[in-house]
């Protein structure tokens, strides 16, 4: 039975996604105020024309992504347990065993912004990081291949390998250049980072899948203020 609560669904998520792009905008103002000059603020992304390029693909992916089987944003179906509380354990879980991995048993150092401008870079990055490497391609091409070729067939199947796919591109990538680097020399530790990114990489896009995209930006918040965050403050 269509209700109330039913047609502000839509309104709600729409909100929701205009104030994860406030938080970007804001991020971007403060560090720039701050004149941070750092590789990562420079990138393309957070550029003012990247803010607003990702902003416009991520509102049509949020508008096409129920049609393609995800959860609204915020979905009354799916509990805050789900939505919020399971993504930040899990997050801050990934964020201790990259600390374990990558800084404990790699022995990298891996540069990062200072404290407390790791607060708006490290946010912002988050929220961006989501939207462009998992909202806007599993949205779109979920809606095209099973909304548009398959007529609504096959939604599940053609999600898990879409998101195996797409989640082993970074592992295949980061693996290989570390090898040829020559900072990745044995074999079970480059097993284990290969396993460890892959994850990394499927974990939010089966929380976007299960329980809408604030999921998975949940996660990679935790994640973030963990490993990006707390720990170099710390260590």
């Amino acid at each position: 039975m269509y209700s109330l609560k039913n047609a502000n669904r839509p309104l709600l998520s729409a909100q929701i996604f205009l104030g994860l792009i406030a938080i970007i905008v804001l991020s971007k103002v403060i560090w720039t105020l701050a004149q941070l000059d750092d590789p990562i603020v420079r990138q393309g992304v957070n550029s003012w024309f990247g803010i607003i390029l990702i902003t416009g693909l991520g509102a049509v992916a949020l508008k096409l992504a129920p049609k393609a089987g995800f959860c609204e944003l915020w979905d009354p179906t799916v509990s805050n347990r789900q939505r919020l509380i399971i993504p930040i354990m899990v997050g801050a879980a990934f964020g201790i065993m990259q600390i374990g991995l990558v800084s404990l048993m790699l022995g990298l150092e891996i540069p990062m912004v200072g404290f407390p401008l790791s607060i708006p870079v490290y946010l912002s990055g988050g929220i961006l990081m989501e939207i462009l490497y998992h909202l806007i391609p599993m949205a779109l091409l979920m809606w095209f291949i099973t909304g548009v070729l398959l007529k609504g067939k096959w939604q599940e199947q053609v999600f898990w390998i879409m998101a195996i796919l797409l989640s082993l591109l970074e592992p295949v990538a980061q693996t290989m250049g570390m090898y040829q680097m020559g900072i990745l020399s044995n074999a079970l530790l480059a097993t284990i980072l290969f396993g460890y990114i892959f994850a990394a990489n499927l974990t939010p896009l089966y929380f976007f899948r299960k329980y809408g995209f604030l999921a998975p930006v949940v996660w990679r918040l935790a994640n973030y203020l963990i490993w990006h965050i707390i720990w170099p403050t710390i260590s």
